[in-house]
Formats: structure tokens, C-alpha cells, sequence
């Protein structure tokens, strides 16, 4: 198989997450091609993963078939290939497919597929597969610049919500500011120390977004924030710190006006090493913590993260081509 056609092929089918279903057929037809039986799930009506290959391998290659928006059409010069997809995942997911073919040449077929939905928003596919597909090992494909990640960070993602009582700005006594109130409690969770790690460094913490009031003469009546804290140690011990954060200084106790909502909780998970390959580590969020069950973490793939997301999303052509060997290395080591 020409790995860089299928980049090409995979790039030119729109796929933001909710949308992977022209991907999933294509890829669908191209696993056929290599003999392999496929199998899909459902996990949203109109959304479903593909497993393909043998019952309990000793080997899955695995990656997402969702993109971030917006659509970024396909273009190509002499190095590159451009478009949306391009390093995550279209490129990978072309590699894994142009590695099988080889490994099934040279008669190892104790591997197969696991290609999933929704990695991008809620690892809906993931949280799916975690429940029914068991193998040895899972290569999660993700853009590593082809060296083999050792950890990523986890992520614990928040809502607060901050209750006040609006009043005539000029008379501030009269009412609560929940904006007020909510910064306060914002310069807590930016100062506060949650946790650090030898191998990924420290936690860090982004406020993703505020909301809140009703006009530049009105305390505001209510305010919220998107909090995200990428997670090296125990995620339980990060929400209790976070909670602290948010404890009323004049009472020792939990402010009765905010609340905490928990929107994402992923740990921190450990991969495996294999012998031969140049290590990493790296910080952004995969489907991995979400497969922990499915078999041993492996975390590798072609193409960079920070090409990723963006407008000029590319991928190497000869990147890919060291990805593919790559992966059939990992077959060899792999596969009974």
C-alpha cells in the first residue's frame, strides 16, 4: 500500500468529530483489502469504532478517526503533506495500514486494528472499546516525531460556579460581585501547587474560560470558569487540592456559593519500552488512559504535535516512511 495516497485519500474525507463515518468506510474497505476480518461497534447512533484482525491479538494497532474544526483541505509540495488530519491521525492511521501489509508479507498475522471515534471531545470510542476489545499490546498512534513515549500528562477538567447578588454598582454593599468572588478564588488555583513528577515535570493549570455578569454598572449576580489541570500525580489528590482552592477565607469552610463540577478525568497512564527505539515523553492527552484494559500502552507515531490543531497541519513524507518502519519493528518484536 502507498502510505502517502492514503494520507491523501484520508485527508480529502471531512471527519470532525460527530462526522467519522466517510473515514470508518473507507478504512473499512481498505482493512478488506488486506484480508483481515472487520468487525464495527456502535457507541453513538451514526458513530461506530472498527476492530479488525483475530480475537485477542497479540498486537493492535490503534488510533482515532476524528479531527479537530475546521476542515482544512489537502495540499501537498515536495516534503509535505498539508490538510486537516494530516499528523493527527490521517498520516499514522496511513502508516499502520502500509506496516500491517508488510508484517502480514512476511507472515506475522497475530496483530490487527482498533480505529476509534471521538478522541478529540469525550473519547467516546475509547471509553467503548476499553469494555469489549482485549489484546497484547496497543500501539496508540499519536504524532511522538517517531520517538517512543514513556508517560503524558493526565488531565482533570472543572466547571466552577459562583453565585452573588447583583446590585447598583455604585452601592457595592448592598450586593456580592460572583465575579469578584470567582477571581478571588482563580488566583488561588493558579498559585497553588499540584503536584510534580520526575519523568513529566510539573502539573500545570489553564483557565480555559470565564462568564459572567450583566452589565459594567451591575455586581454581577453570576459568574464561571473552565479550569484544566494537566495531572503527573494522583488525580484523586489534585481534585482535593483543587476543592481547596475554593474554601471562604472568613469561614475556614467550603464557600456555599460555588459549586465544582468535574467535566474531564483522565490519569496519567505508564507505557511500555521496547527495545531499539529513541525515547520521549509528552504532554497533551491521548486515548490511552481510556484503554488501559485493552492491553499494554504503547505510544508512538510519525509527525509533530504542534503542527497539530493548527491551520498548516502537515505531516512529512519522510517521516512517515520512518513511521511505517517503525511499526513493523514493533510487529516483529511483538507478535507471537
Amino acid at each position: 500500500m502507498d502510505h502517502h495516497q492514503i494520507a491523501r485519500d484520508l485527508i480529502e474525507l471531512e471527519s470532525i468529530t460527530g462526522n467519522e463515518e466517510p473515514v470508518v468506510a473507507y478504512l473499512e474497505k481498505r482493512l478488506g483489502e488486506l484480508g483481515l476480518e472487520v468487525r464495527s461497534e456502535e457507541v453513538a447512533p451514526g458513530r461506530r469504532n472498527l476492530i479488525a484482525g483475530p480475537e485477542n491479538p497479540a498486537l493492535l494497532f490503534c488510533t482515532h478517526t476524528d479531527t479537530v474544526p475546521p476542515y482544512v483541505p489537502l495540499s501537498e509540495d515536495e516534503e509535505y503533506i498539508y490538510g486537516r488530519g494530516a499528523c493527527d491521525t490521517k498520516g499514522i492511521t496511513a502508516c499502520f495500514l502500509a506496516a500491517g501489509e508488510r508484517l502480514l508479507s512476511e507472515g506475522l498475522d497475530n496483530f490487527g486494528y482498533l480505529f476509534v471515534v471521538g478522541e478529540e471531545i469525550d473519547n467516546i470510542g475509547a471509553v467503548a472499546a476499553n469494555r469489549s476489545v482485549r489484546c497484547g499490546h496497543v500501539v496508540v498512534g499519536e504524532p511522538t516525531e517517531n520517538k517512543l513515549a514513556l508517560g503524558h500528562k493526565g488531565v482533570l477538567g472543572a466547571r466552577v460556579k459562583v453565585e452573588g447578588r447583583a446590585c447598583h454598582s455604585a452601592y457595592p454593599a448592598e450586593g456580592d460581585s460572583a465575579i469578584h468572588r470567582l477571581l478571588g478564588y482563580l488566583e488561588k488555583v493558579l498559585r497553588a501547587d499540584f503536584g510534580s513528577s520526575e519523568l513529566l515535570g510539573p502539573a500545570t493549570v489553564n483557565i480555559g474560560g470565564i462568564e459572567g455578569g450583566v452589565a459594567h454598572n451591575v455586581l454581577a449576580p453570576a459568574a464561571a470558569a473552565d479550569v484544566m489541570i494537566r495531572v503527573v500525580s494522583d488525580i484523586g489528590e489534585v481534585e482535593r487540592r483543587l476543592v481547596e482552592c475554593f474554601v471562604d477565607p472568613a469561614t475556614g469552610e467550603q464557600d456555599e456559593k460555588v459549586t465544582i463540577e468535574v467535566t474531564l478525568r483522565m490519569e496519567s497512564p505508564a507505557f511500555e519500552r521496547l527495545e531499539g527505539f529513541e525515547e520521549t515523553v509528552v504532554f497533551y492527552g491521548t486515548d490511552a488512559p481510556f484503554l488501559r484494559d485493552v492491553g499494554k500502552l504503547v505510544l508512538f507515531g510519525p509527525g509533530s504535535i504542534v503542527d497539530a490543531h493548527t491551520e498548516g497541519e502537515k505531516i512529512s513524507k519522510a517521516a512517515m516512511d520512518e513511521g511505517v518502519e517503525g511499526y513493523v519493528r514493533m510487529g516483529r518484536l511483538l507478535i507471537d
